[in-house]
């Protein structure tokens, strides 16, 4: 079991992330973070520390940057955009093999 909280993008996400790892998970739901998810986040970077896991592309840099302003102290997990393609040739950690 991973201690710190992974905060990704959404809800397909948080499954590849537990096909790879244990892990609880906050979902940002896009770059929309409302005030009720940031006290969240912030509460899971005080009591056990996060790791941001964001989609390898220009949104999911947006928000990466955003989080890493706010929380200075964040762990930061990357999936290279090659490894991050589908075969539909979306981009996103949900598309990442688990390994």
């Amino acid at each position: 079991m991973i201690r710190e909280v992974i905060v990704v993008e959404g809800k397909s996400d948080v499954a590849a992330v537990r096909r790879a790892v244990e892990a609880d998970c906050l979902t940002t739901g896009g770059f929309s973070l409302s005030p009720a998810l940031l006290a969240q986040i912030e509460a899971a970077y005080r009591r056990r520390g996060i790791i941001i896991l964001t989609d390898p592309d220009s949104a999911g840099e947006r928000i990466r940057t955003y989080l890493r302003e706010r929380f200075p102290q964040a762990g930061h997990a990357f999936i290279p955009r090659g490894a991050a393609v589908g075969a539909d040739g979306r981009i996103g950690v949900e598309k990442a093999a688990p390994a």
